[in-house]
């Protein structure tokens, strides 16, 4: 029994989803065609330009054709008059009018375009003198044929006493660089790749006996109260005994404040660093005669002490602020306290309460400690608190790690249960390290707070106070080197 399609059992809603599907189908197919023939056909520059190249050939081939189609036409003469041909240009034909053009001649004449002839016209008005002095240019069917225009209303139109000739003076389309055109050395200039020379009166001359020369700008704003000093450059450093180089950096503070260092960037491998950095200090109008400008130059070690390079110190009261000052400074041998390089300090807070025998301290924050990382010109501190007696360490204690900075600032307190009697005859190390994640830690300085004699008289000043009085004190210590603490005991 033959089968039977019932339309009826077809959904509207079925034809259309199979109407959707084929549409779907059918783009999907036509764009990843379009895709394929686009990526497998795609020109590059190279072939791009062959293809320009040709279309241009093909133009210029047109063109030539419809002029000497243009050039193979009979003459239409006006007055019935045949034409004639030139018998010294060959091929050239007049083609001023027998009795319309402005310089008209006996010889009969062919008829010209419009277009021709009003820019042939125009011409004859503007230079009539140059025509008649204008020499006669042969030329034979070949040339003249190619020196026809490519198109007739931009073509300038030469005329002499018996034709006119057209040429074309468009300029030629310039060539177009490949890959395979050999570059001429000889045009290229050297001079363009070469840095500046300075000029001698630039650089400052340097003594054999002096470390080395400082270029610096001073420039004060007395309503702002604000003393800017540009740092520009350093010349003619001393170098280290080994290595013959240096890897200097500067600090500069305004004394006799000693609380307010800046340090410049570390440059690695010369005697000549250019630092071009500019530091504020904010100084009255009234106190800045009263001022010095200290600069001492460093020479940065990762793995020992940094030594102190040369120093000068400019008193700003001889010094003219009215306007910007630029200067050259020798510097000096450094001071004996600036030898050894100064490690920054370490403020605290002591309080001890008698009644439960505990001891506070407070650490609240450091400045200008000793750069360890190079790279980033900062270091990764913290610090480490002991309470020592006899010299073995009974408890210690340790701050966080403050990540890329030398100016930290913690605010962490740490109690200690000690008698009095014992914290009499006890010490208050403080250690202050920088954090290496891959190695052992580097000691940054360290500061001891106690009663003994070997301690400098302001920290047994303050471990005093701190055990007379209840209340809180704070105050600034410096850090030092113990490594040189050792040396200096061991020569003693």
């Amino acid at each position: 029994m033959d089968s039977i399609i019932k339309f009826d059992d077809i959904s509207l809603s079925q034809v259309a989803i199979y109407a959707v599907l084929s549409f779907v189908i059918v783009t999907l197919l036509g764009a990843l065609i379009y895709i394929t023939c686009s990526k497998k056909y795609k020109l590059n520059w190279f072939e791009k330009n062959l293809l320009d190249q040709a279309k241009e050939r093909e133009e210029l081939r047109q063109s030539f054709y419809n002029v000497n189609e243009y050039n193979s036409r009979e003459a239409l003469v006006e007055s019935g008059t045949p034409f004639s041909v030139d018998p010294v240009a060959g091929s050239s034909r007049s083609l001023n009018r027998h009795n319309g053009s402005p310089s008209s001649i006996d010889d009969p004449t062919f008829w010209v375009p419009p277009t021709l002839h009003k820019q042939s016209s125009m011409l004859g008005d503007l230079q009539s003198s140059a025509d008649e002095s204008m020499p006669q240019t042969p030329s034979s069917p070949t040339s003249s044929n190619r020196s026809l225009p490519l198109s007739t209303h931009s073509v300038p139109i030469a005329r002499t006493d018996k034709h006119v000739v057209l040429t074309n003076t468009s300029p030629a389309r310039p060539k177009v660089a490949s890959m395979q055109a050999k570059l001429d050395h000889t045009k290229i200039d050297m001079s363009l790749y070469k840095a500046p020379k300075e000029s001698p009166s630039k650089v400052m001359p340097v003594p054999e006996e002096t470390k080395g020369s400082v270029h610096l700008m001073i420039t004060y704003d007395p309503s702002a109260g604000l003393l800017t000093v540009r740092l520009m450059e350093a010349q003619n450093l001393h170098p280290r005994e080994f290595s013959g180089t240096a890897d200097p950096y500067a600090k500069i503070r305004l004394l006799p404040d000693k609380s307010t260092v800046y340090q410049t960037k570390i440059h690695k491998k010369t005697l000549n660093p250019v630092f071009d950095e500019d530091f504020v200090f904010e100084v009255r109008s009234t106190t800045i005669t009263r001022r010095s400008l200290e600069i001492l130059m460093y020479d940065f070690d990762a793995y020992s002490r940094h030594v102190c390079i040369g120093g000068l110190t400019i008193a700003l009261s001889q010094v003219e602020l009215s306007d910007r000052v630029e200067l050259w400074k020798q510097l000096a041998s450094c001071p004996d306290q600036n030898q050894k390089i100064e490690l920054g300090d370490l403020m605290v807070s002591l309080s001890y309460l008698p009644s439960a025998e505990r001891l506070t301290v407070v650490i609240i924050k450091a400045r200008n400690l000793r750069v360890v990382d190079d790279t980033r010109n900062s270091s990764d501190p913290f610090v480490k608190v002991s309470l020592v007696h006899n010299n073995k360490r009974l408890k210690k204690k340790k701050t966080t790690v403050f990540r890329n900075t030398v100016n930290p600032v913690f605010n962490e307190a740490f109690s200690f249960d000690v008698s009095k009697d014992m914290l009499k005859t006890s010490l208050i190390e403080f250690l202050v390290l920088h954090d290496s994640l891959l190695g052992t830690n580097e000691l940054l300085g360290r500061a001891v707070i106690g009663n003994k004699s070997d301690i400098r008289q302001e920290e047994r000043i303050f471990f005093d106070e701190m055990l007379r009085t209840k209340t809180a004190i704070a105050q600034w210590i410096p850090l030092t080197d113990p490594r040189a603490e050792q040396q200096k005991s061991a020569v003693k």
